[in-house]
């Protein structure tokens, strides 16, 4: 998801912190005097294939969408099926990255392993992947550098277009050919505060000011969805109601790579990785180690109706720190802290057909019924995160506790990663440190 343009000051790069900071600063002109309007579609999520595909189909349009890789198959994303589908209607299919990360905070291996390894997996699935966008936006020049590396023909950030009513002069349009391909710029994302009038506005400012390429960034298309990032069914086709008769003068729909053209790279797979393959394979197992207040290598994780808060504690078992969960209140699902689901920068490898035993120190206080088990998941070929197994309940404690280490049936065929955590699927607090896992064919 794209946060706010304030949020993503930090990490635009130096044309479009310009553009932000001194709004006013006069763009280059128009090498196309004409107006396109590209309709990308952020995540993979799955309303945009029940909710915006048939409005694409109806308006005869084709829109890019960006999709992780990782995601994919997963309970509120798209399925390789329905990714094939979008293809086959003559959308475009670009990458997102395999899990989504803010690449301007991962090593130079770890960018490329994202960028690269989810534009291999694409291709495998026999789509062609020529156009890339950077999740939340967040790039710099050695993360530009590796879109390229990773044969990607151009590169897209959100921001850097400024929205109706600013002054003349102003960025009203990426130009066409952009001056830097491998970071795009756009208007803001569209937003449930987003209005009709806006999004109309986004493209008659370009008309109006010598065209140029309008990139319109959509997450969810759902009414009523829970998601600051979204868009009715019903504006949307509104929009495109409007959008469609412009043709007439000039204002087209053209997919990414119509506007960026150029060759089908071959694919590139990332550096290869050098993870624990003895002794205890989580990296950062005490929690020492964070971004913020979310341990290096771990991610928070949960499902369900509840209400949670997440504290990075000094109350530990080792070294200086644990992490808190509390739930105040609870209709459905869990909690969690997990090692972190991704393509092997943090998580275990797994190794098919071996069981691997884990453990996790805890404390805490919950109300009797409240399930607390230790949960595992192991990660697919295709990049895909799913639910394996969960260890038995176990019971509050006031001191520091281990778990029973819990031995895990062997790891299913194409498992390529493990994940672990201690989930609370009810009211109540608990602390964890000192995660473990072992791989029983290697202690």
């Amino acid at each position: 998801m794209s946060p706010p343009a304030s949020l993503r000051l930090a990490t635009l790069g130096a044309l479009a912190l310009l553009a932000f900071l001194i709004p006013c600063l006069p763009r280059a002109a128009h090498a196309d005097t004409h107006t396109t309007v590209s309709l990308t579609f952020d995540d993979g999520i799955k309303d945009q294939f029940t909710n915006a595909r048939p409005l694409l189909q109806s308006h005869g349009m084709h829109g890019t969408f960006y999709i992780i890789s990782g995601q994919t198959n997963l309970s509120g994303y798209m399925s390789k099926d329905d990714i094939s589908a979008l293809a086959a209607d003559g959308d475009e299919i670009g990458g997102h990255t395999v899990d989504h990360p803010d690449l301007t905070t991962l090593s130079s291996d770890d960018v490329k392993r994202e960028i690269c390894n989810d534009r291999v997996t694409l291709l495998n699935w026999g789509f062609t992947v020529k156009n890339f966008a950077y999740p939340f936006g967040s790039a710099n020049a050695s993360v530009e550098q590796a879109a390229a590396y990773c044969g990607y023909n151009s590169a897209r950030t959100v921001g850097g277009v400024v929205s109706p009513g600013s002054c003349d002069g102003c960025g009203y349009a990426e130009t066409i050919p952009p001056a830097d391909p491998y970071y795009t710029q756009t208007p803001d994302s569209i937003q449930t505060s987003t209005s009709l009038t806006q999004m109309k506005g986004l493209v008659t400012q370009a008309e109006q000011h010598g065209g140029g390429w309008v990139q319109l960034v959509i997450h969810h298309v759902c009414d009523g969805c829970d998601n600051q990032y979204a868009v009715s069914p019903s504006e949307l086709s509104d929009f495109l109601d409007w959008l469609a008769p412009r043709s007439a003068a000039g204002t087209v729909v053209r997919t990414v790579d119509q506007v960026i053209g150029g060759t089908l790279k071959p694919g590139v797979n990332g550096p290869p990785l050098n993870p624990p393959t003895s002794g205890n394979l989580v990296q950062n197992p005490s929690l020492e180690n964070a971004v913020g207040s979310v341990p290096r290598c771990f991610q928070y994780g949960g499902y369900g109706t509840n209400t949670f808060a997440w504290t990075r504690s000094t109350d530990a078992h080792t070294g200086s720190y644990s992490q808190k969960l509390a739930v105040t209140a609870w209709t459905s699902g869990d909690r969690k802290l997990v090692t972190t689901q991704d393509a092997n920068t943090c998580a275990p490898v797994a190794t098919p057909g071996h069981t691997y035993t884990s453990s996790i120190w805890y404390k805490g206080s919950w109300a009797a019924g409240v399930e607390v088990k230790l949960t595992l998941y192991y990660r697919t070929t295709a990049g895909t995160w799913v639910y394996w197994t969960s260890g038995p309940a176990v019971p509050a404690t006031t001191t520091w506790t281990s778990t029973p280490a819990f031995t895990s049936p062997p790891a299913p065929a194409g498992a390529t990663g493990l994940s672990v955590g201690l989930s609370l699927a009810g009211t109540g607090t608990i602390y964890t440190d000192d995660y473990n896992v072992t791989d029983t064919a290697n202690p």
